[in-house]
């Protein structure tokens, strides 16, 4: 079974879809235009639905988030230097187990978070 799709509600349609074609190279598959849907894809098969939120006192949970993997450590250095460049608050850059990464809040208001795998350590063979 594969993800089809992930469905946001935002306040702003055209303005985070807009976000997502500049920064993470999304294409809109449907009306630009729409105040209310655009739809939104990769190059790898994802699609990404952005919908009008009705009521704006419903907010994402705390902690909700969405991610993004990069290939290596230098691409996330140049993503975040991009995002500070438009203007956009991202946070400090992380290092743990889990590898390098760093969060940032979109217009849309939910959490962005762009990371890099740590590379997997491979077990040495006893002779």
């Amino acid at each position: 079974m594969n993800l089809n799709h992930l469905d946001l509600q935002v306040s702003n349609v055209p303005e985070v879809a807009a976000f997502f074609e500049r920064h993470f190279d999304f294409q809109i598959q449907s009306n630009r235009t729409s105040a209310a849907i655009v739809i939104l894809s990769d190059r790898a098969g994802f699609t990404l639905v952005l919908q009008r939120l009705k009521d704006a006192s419903q907010g994402y949970p705390n902690g909700f988030h969405i991610g993004f993997l990069v290939e290596d450590v230098a691409l996330l250095h140049e993503k975040r230097a991009r995002l500070l460049e438009s203007g956009i608050e991202a946070g400090q850059i992380i290092e743990n187990n889990r590898g390098v990464m760093f969060y940032f809040t979109s217009p849309g208001s939910f959490l962005i978070e762009v990371g890099c795998r740590a590379p997997r350590r491979v077990a040495s063979l006893r002779e």
